[in-house]
């Protein structure tokens, strides 16, 4: 499992931004990604696992749950 933080997460467009422990730039996600039940969108800063996974060269976090 990798292990990030989130650095963003916009309500209305149910997308966001997790910023990778190891570093590097944010990768976006949405909230399909959610492994959690009641698929509440997670506070700015939580720290989340989550898999990587690239489609048409951009690099999404799936998979995302509560670490």
């Amino acid at each position: 499992m990798v292990y990030g933080r989130v650095e963003s997460y916009d309500n209305n467009k149910g997308t966001g931004l997790i910023t990778p422990e190891t570093g590097g730039k944010g990768l976006p996600f949405e909230r399909s990604a959610f492994s959690w039940p009641d698929k509440m969108p997670p506070a700015v800063g939580r720290r989340l696992s989550y898999e990587c996974v690239e489609n048409a060269g951009v690099t999404s976090a799936i998979k995302l749950q509560h670490a």
